[in-house]
């Protein structure tokens, strides 16, 4: 774990663990409000949570606030797994896994719809790297992510998908490889 930069005022970081015990090693979203007014929100779904909390940081999420401090008002990250596993090495024997992974797509669903009938900005980054192990888990979640783009997102703002390099997995649904092949590339 490292710190949050210290431009990052941590009272204005939300967790979600909704239901969650505090030893239960999931999280659903991490927001992280970058300026006072919000217009303009980054949702960068990535593969799984490392440690990053309301206290601490890691590299990643790092990075990404490095890039969205400058260009949006707020960040959201939400993860294909909900999983808090920094190895990401095997997520196959994870006690009450599916639950966990449908709370997960309400989540991402609730907080999509909210910020599209409030008629925020959103522009979504697709890092989600891929696992180690547990490829079929997370192939299956990650169509489950890539469902809830297509029904939210795409029809209203398709040109705001963007993709990382090797972050999007081989059998990805047509329609967002359609638009993921029209747009450049973060980080190069």
């Amino acid at each position: 774990m490292v710190a949050y930069p210290d431009y990052i005022d941590i009272r204005k970081i939300g967790i979600n663990r909704t239901g969650l015990t505090t030893e239960e090693k999931f999280r659903y979203s991490l927001t992280i409000d970058l300026k006072e007014e919000i217009k303009n929100v980054l949702v960068v779904i990535m593969m799984n949570p490392s440690h990053a909390n309301e206290v601490s940081s890691d590299k990643t999420v790092n990075t990404v606030i490095d890039y969205a401090y400058n260009h949006y008002d707020k960040l959201i990250i939400f993860n294909a797994l909900p999983i808090v596993d920094p190895s990401n090495d095997n997520f196959d024997n994870i006690k009450n896994l599916d639950f966990h992974c449908k709370k997960n797509v309400e989540a991402i669903n609730t907080e999509l719809d909210y910020l599209i009938k409030n008629n925020f900005i959103i522009h979504v980054l697709l890092a989600t790297g891929i696992p180690k192990s547990s490829k079929k888990i997370f192939d299956q979640e990650l169509q489950n992510v890539y469902k809830i783009l297509l029904d939210n997102i795409t029809e209203n703002i398709p040109e705001q998908i963007q993709n990382v390099a090797g972050g999007i997995t081989e059998n990805i649904p047509e329609q967002i490889q359609n638009i993921t092949d029209r747009i450049t590339k973060f980080w190069g």
